[in-house]
């Protein structure tokens, strides 16, 4: 599987999650998180917020996903591919108010099934 990865925040980069919907409510319980790993997204996949699919790319050879509920979404999937152990572990931390469910893949065949069942 070829994955075309566009990265939109770089590792360590801080992102506020301050968006507004119409009615004035914020669309995320966090505020923000700091990007442990490169962080983009999936190009010709949608997640269930009907944007690209969140990708979190590291310098490790594990595989992960995790779903994480906001106030616009009941569950909104994010992957992680090639990351360390470490990162997995911040990653978590970053995300933990918020996170209902976490995967970690056996094999990077099993990741990309599970990546596969949200293409366009």
């Amino acid at each position: 599987m070829n994955l075309k990865i566009t990265i939109e925040n770089k590792k360590r980069s801080f992102k506020t999650f301050e968006d507004e919907d119409d009615d004035g409510t914020y669309k995320y319980p966090l505020r923000g998180v700091t990007f442990p790993t490169n962080y983009g997204f999936i190009e010709g996949y949608r997640g269930e917020d009907g944007d690209e699919l969140d990708v979190f790319v590291g310098s490790g050879d594990l595989y992960a996903s995790f779903q994480v509920w906001r106030y616009d979404v009941p569950l909104e999937t994010k992957f992680c591919m090639n990351i360390t152990q470490k990162e997995w572990d911040e990653i978590l931390a970053e995300y933990k108010p918020v996170i209902k469910t976490q995967t970690v893949y056996k094999t990077k065949e099993d990741f990309e099934k599970a990546v596969e069942g949200f293409k366009v």
